[in-house]
């Protein structure tokens, strides 16, 4: 695509990154994938507009991750159901016109499940949960264990608990060192973890 100026495969390239982090469960800490990615990136950013600014925010969109990973599914859902933070209501979301046959199936399959009205609240604080401790500790969290516990929980409950935790995520999103965020992302959601007697999380902190 860089090689060639073609401009025409700019969104198209755009979006299938996108959608193919958005979708990912996990980075492990010693992965360098989106370090790569932002690398290839930033050199886009000398095209002509409107071309630069799509991975401008592609860049913006890869150093929210490397902070609080997972964050940028949490703010679509959030989006989508109505759900607020308590201190970041107006945290900036970047909404994409996507065609179907641009996009990865298990994505469409979220979004379409995500666009019911009738996806009830307790269900999705539960898989927003779910995500946010997937993606930040990956294989470290029993996710089975986990779901049992949170479907327990009453919706006062869930939504206290994920009010705690996606509040932690945008402190780290706003950091401007990846690993002290991630460290602090992590410290943050094992004592909320602790304090709602999660399943435990195994391993040390790592960024």
């Amino acid at each position: 695509v860089q090689e060639k100026c073609d401009y025409a495969l700019v969104t198209p390239l755009a979006l299938l990154f996108y959608s193919a982090v958005l979708c990912a469960p996990h980075f492990p800490p010693d992965s360098d994938l989106l370090l790569k990615a932002a690398s290839v990136y930033h050199s886009f950013l000398t095209w002509p507009v409107p071309y630069c600014d799509i991975f401008r925010e592609l860049l913006t969109f890869i150093s929210n991750e490397l902070k609080a990973p997972g964050i940028s599914f949490q703010r679509l859902v959030r989006t989508e159901q109505g759900l607020p933070v308590k201190n970041y209501q107006s945290s900036t979301v970047t909404v994409l016109l996507l065609n179907h046959s641009e996009v990865q199936s298990e994505f469409l399959s979220i979004a379409e499940r995500l666009s019911s009205s009738e996806q009830p609240q307790h269900t999705t604080l539960v898989m927003l949960l779910e995500h946010l401790y997937q993606a930040t500790f990956g294989t470290q969290c029993d996710l089975d264990s986990l779901h049992h516990l949170l479907k327990s929980k009453t919706l006062e409950e869930l939504s206290e608990i994920y009010a705690s935790a996606a509040d932690a995520q945008e402190v780290a999103a706003s950091t401007s060192d990846p690993i002290l965020a991630r460290q602090q992302l992590q410290s943050v959601l094992r004592d909320i973890a602790s304090a709602a007697s999660f399943p435990a999380i195994t391993g040390e902190g790592t960024p």
